[in-house]
């Protein structure tokens, strides 16, 4: 009788080679903006337009009036203003405390993040577009639609 010999899986190399093919339908996704080396796709810093423009279309997509003549503003509640590095904003409450704590504002891609002490109005700036600084403006939307 012929012995089979155990042969272990395959190796990294193969399946790195059996995965690395060229997928162009990323490209619709568009390039790859500030990323450095070995870092994940948006932790890099934005240009301030590309900021100025995500927050607009955040701010319309919930529903908000928005003038954006000089910077983005609702009227009596956000002033989105450009900055040298990134954008700064300023918000007030409305009728109702902020429903935020100081840690919010000091979440990746925030800095400089102040809130006044009975919570009706903060500062704070965005140096990189991502999930913190995208749910702070749904949850100060979602507060002022209230």
């Amino acid at each position: 009788m012929t012995e089979k010999k155990r042969v272990l899986g395959r190796g990294l190399e193969d399946l790195l080679a059996q995965h690395d093919q060229d997928l162009p339908f990323l490209d619709s996704y568009g390039p790859d903006i500030g990323v450095g080396e070995g870092l994940p796709a948006g932790a890099g810093e934005h240009a301030t337009e590309d900021l100025l423009e995500a927050i607009l279309r955040l701010l319309r997509a919930e529903g908000q009036t928005v003038s954006s003549d000089d910077g983005i503003v609702i009227e009596g509640l956000l002033k989105v203003t450009p900055a040298e590095l990134g954008v700064h904003l300023s918000f007030q409450s409305g009728d109702s405390p902020l429903p935020l704590v100081p840690s919010d504002l000091g979440a990746p891609g925030l800095e400089d993040g102040q809130l006044s002490s009975d919570r009706s109005e903060a500062t704070v700036s965005i140096v990189q577009w991502g999930i913190p600084s995208r749910r702070l403006l749904e949850r100060l939307c979602e507060h002022w639609s209230c």
